[in-house]
């Protein structure tokens, strides 16, 4: 399996990927950065597909289900006319969704999905963590030291962001969702509150002042409403996302939407960490085929 790569579409992490990697000397075809117009890409990406082994999609792959996510491009592609050229690849992508990957293995392509990587998923979190970090130290009048913060979720973000506030000197309380979770908590020092109990007693709501949700997946709605009017209210999760919008609107809450931060913050960084598990994966599926 050669090592030549073609990048289609995404956001900095993508582009900074592309200087990477020509920097090592690997071959690589890019399209989808023509706003970025100092960056040289190529004209039409069904060439580009047929003569790369390695292709490497957006992450998150598509916001809408429809178009490739190509923010920095005047160009659109459909999920359906990229999948027309892709047959026999080794595919990186980031949150595709399972049909369209099952589809993309019937015509013998090998998916690789960043964010179900453990060890990408785990440093994926330190650059969000940092860049939350950001988010609060410019939307707030107040230190963080002593700053009462909850965070809704205790998964990779959830462990790292809190790590970072409390050496910051912050208040952390976690809120977890099992057993498991509220005894590793405790380990590290943090207060723990499970669902139930800020669901129980909204006033809880009351003493945080900043409240961050890593939790995919809509769990308070009236109980938004408890939420003080100056409380920072950050999300972090992707869609169906955490915080009711329709609420936030209505209570006109305090609220940051801040998804895709390592793309933003730290697209370098992101974009190392996506090399080294490009071709690490690379080379295991090399090594995989020569033993056959």
């Amino acid at each position: 399996m050669s090592m030549n790569f073609c990048i289609i579409g995404g956001d900095l992490r993508n582009f900074f990927l592309a200087k990477i990697l020509s920097k090592e000397k690997y071959e690589v075809k890019l399209y989808g950065f023509d706003k970025l117009s100092h960056m040289k890409e190529y004209e039409s990406y069904g060439p580009m597909l047929d003569s790369s082994s390695n292709i490497i999609l957006p992450m998150p792959f598509s916001k809408d289900n429809v178009y490739v996510n190509m923010p920095f491009s005047n160009k659109n592609i459909t999920i359906k006319e990229l999948v027309y050229y892709l047959q026999n690849k080794t595919i990186f992508v980031g949150n595709m969704q399972e049909e369209l990957a099952k589809e993309l293995h019937k015509k013998n392509n090998q998916v690789i999905d960043f964010m179900k990587k453990e060890e990408f998923a785990i440093l994926n979190a330190l650059p969000t963590a940092e860049a939350t970090i950001e988010i609060i130290l410019k939307n707030t009048n107040k230190i963080l030291q002593n700053t009462h913060c909850l965070i809704m979720g205790f998964g990779r973000i959830g462990k790292v962001l809190a790590y970072k506030l409390k050496g910051l000197s912050a208040n952390v309380t976690c809120m977890v969702t099992n057993e498991e979770e509220k005894a590793w908590a405790t380990v590290y020092g943090y207060e723990t509150t499970k669902i139930e109990n800020l669901k129980n007693t909204c006033t809880k709501f009351k003493q945080y002042d900043i409240i961050i949700n890593t939790i995919p997946k809509q769990i308070f709605e009236e109980e938004l409403k408890e939420i003080k009017k100056e409380t920072l209210v950050i999300d972090l999760a992707s869609k169906p996302y955490g915080i009711d919008r329709k609420i936030v609107e209505q209570e006109d809450l305090n609220f940051i939407e801040a998804l895709g931060l390592p793309g933003k913050s730290a697209p370098v960084t992101s974009a190392k960490y996506m090399k080294d598990m490009i071709k690490r994966c690379v080379s295991e599926i090399k090594d995989c085929h020569s033993h056959m």
